[in-house]
């Protein structure tokens, strides 16, 4: 329940304020004939400034948090020009939209639990119409982006091939591995007994026995039910004990006991990638997704400093 009152209180991005809080709100902006006020920046902003407090201290906190509040009134300002669009070209959003979106939202964070839902809206001093005019907003605004998108974009092959060649370093991968792992936990009451069960999976090994089946029956970590088995591993982002017996071993090959703060492992290698650099043809599909996707917000920005350049803006 925590979890969705947090995602809740993200999306209801100004609530509105009580007779008290109006008299000591003030008007961060002026936006033709609406008003954004601090504690709507405040509200916006909360999520973001929730995440620098927890990563910053000091002069580098209250400078980021001066940035996130101004961006915050930035992205308010934007919206009350969309919104004010939308109204002027005559558009409407459908209510059986709106009821789409709410209950797909009280599906998916709620697990159908309309009351809570409810619950939740109570706990965030919201009223279910006042939640209701916060989706049909955000949908305003996605949709009237949306629209400045619609035309097709094209990007040049010669455009993907210079992107690509400007950033090779971005595409360099490391040594890579694909690894079995047999884990046995340290309890400290019985160290030198594991690790001499350890000693006799090896043997083992040496004896013929499969590492995958030794992994399924003995392996106490959350990939035992697979035989061990791991994704890629790119040297250097494990245990430096893992990592130089991993990138010591040929495929097909296994290690001996490896101790480690948090108990014994034995690795097996079943393939191995060396260095390299991701090719063009590689990467081509992402590297075109990606132009498109700035070409599409710059659309939209150019669209917003036209929607700027015809307004009424005064911030204080």
């Amino acid at each position: 329940m925590k979890t969705h009152a947090v995602l809740l209180a993200a999306l209801l991005t100004a609530a509105s304020a009580s007779a008290a809080d109006m008299v000591l709100d003030g008007v961060a902006a002026i936006v033709n004939s609406n008003v954004i006020t601090y504690s709507e920046v405040e509200k916006y902003a909360q999520p973001v400034l929730q995440e620098l407090q927890r990563k910053f201290s000091g002069d580098d906190l209250r400078d980021k948090a001066r940035s996130a509040r101004i961006d915050a009134l930035q992205n308010l300002i934007d919206r009350s020009l969309i919104l004010s669009e939308f109204h002027t070209k005559g558009y409407t959003i459908p209510d059986s939209i709106l009821d789409q979106q709410i209950n797909e939202t009280i599906a998916n964070e709620f697990g159908g639990d309309r009351t809570a839902f409810t619950k939740t809206l109570q706990a965030q001093k919201i009223s279910l119409g006042q939640y209701r005019e916060r989706i049909r907003e955000r949908t305003i605004v996605q949709a009237m982006r949306g629209r400045k998108t619609q035309q097709e974009v094209v990007v040049s092959p010669h455009r993907i091939e210079e992107y690509y060649k400007q950033r090779l370093d971005d595409y360099k991968v490391k040594d890579q591995v694909k690894l079995r792992m047999i884990f046995l936990k340290k309890t400290g009451a019985d160290d030198a007994a594991r690790r001499a069960f350890a000693e006799s999976l090896v043997a083992k090994l040496d004896a013929g026995a499969k590492f995958a089946d030794l992994a399924k029956q003995h392996s106490e970590d959350a990939d035992a039910k697979k035989g061990g088995e791991r994704d890629w591993i790119v040297r250097d982002t494990i245990q430096q004990e893992l990592n130089d017996a991993a990138f010591s071993l040929k495929p097909g090959q296994y290690s001996r006991v490896i101790e480690t703060k948090h108990g014994y492992y034995i690795l097996q290698v079943d393939d191995f990638k060396p260095a390299h650099t991701k090719t063009l043809a590689e990467m081509r599909d992402s590297i075109e997704a990606l132009l498109i996707q700035e070409q599409r917000a710059r659309m939209v920005e150019n669209w917003t400093r036209e929607l700027r350049a015809k307004a009424y803006i005064r911030t204080f």
